[in-house]
């Protein structure tokens, strides 16, 4: 299923939607252990009618086009599969939950042959995997940079003022050394904080433009607003759980957040 094009005006890419069931899963931590994978796969498989084509040319087209642009780092898994026909590949957190044949819903821009996922929402259990430090749209992003440094200064005033008044005798201390010690106290804070995290979200905003976009294409309703870290919950993988972002809780709190 292809729904309407969302374009990613800061790329020239273009989103686009894929649902279905993904087949031939393979993940691994490198590209090349990803590819290795695939060929040692296929050559333990006979393969015949029209679908072995695409399953045998899987190496090839990966190698030509979207794996240059994976990320090989620290707990991100690499992995590539089928979809409607089509060889989808992508690098995520928690790829490595993902399971073969698993109904899954993407986010994907085309590179030659191969699709490429930005996003990968699961069906059954809802949950929503998102590229390397994109969770919320631009706005949200905004916010929270402005949220963490209005909480770090008030805790800088409580503790600055409560060490202030604590060992100094104000009964006995002059007035104006008071006035300037409480002017410091107060003022400093607002002065680096504000400036250090407008320059934080100057900084890390070509992420949230991209989350915005992802959101978009997902048909989420405010996009720019919505943050994923508020789905944030355990889910259940065999026997253990892993914390992960839910897309059904997220967008439930975010709906009733914004009154939609």
């Amino acid at each position: 299923m292809r729904n309407e094009n969302i374009e990613n005006t800061s790329s020239e890419e273009v989103f686009f939607t894929v649902e279905g069931k993904i087949t031939e899963f393979h993940v691994a931590e490198t590209n090349v252990n990803l590819l290795s994978k695939i060929e040692n796969s296929l050559a333990e498989k006979n393969l015949a009618g029209g679908i072995a084509a695409v399953i045998n040319g899987m190496p090839g087209a990966l190698a030509n086009s979207a794996m240059l642009s994976f990320y090989d780092g620290e707990d991100m898994f690499n992995f590539a599969g089928l979809v409607n026909g089509k060889v989808v590949c992508g690098v995520f957190r928690d790829a490595d939950k993902i399971k073969d044949g698993d109904f899954i819903k993407l986010v994907v821009t085309k590179k030659k042959d191969v699709l490429y996922v930005h996003s990968l929402l699961r069906i059954d259990d809802s949950l929503l995997l998102m590229p390397l430090n994109t969770y919320c749209g631009e706005r949200a992003f905004f916010w929270s940079c402005m949220k963490f440094a209005r909480n770090m200064i008030l805790f800088m005033w409580i503790m600055a003022f409560a060490a202030l008044f604590s060992y100094v005798d104000v009964s006995v201390e002059k007035k104006e050394y008071l006035i300037v010690a409480c002017g410091i106290i107060f003022f400093a804070p607002l002065i680096f904080w504000f400036p250090f995290e407008y320059w934080t979200f100057r900084t890390m905003r070509d992420y949230s433009i991209c989350a915005t976009e992802i959101f978009a294409a997902h048909g989420f309703p405010r996009p720019s607003d919505f943050d994923i870290r508020k789905g944030a919950t355990l889910f259940k993988d065999h026997s253990y759980g892993f914390i992960g972002y839910s897309c059904e809780l997220a967008l439930k709190k975010h709906k009733s957040k914004y009154k939609i």
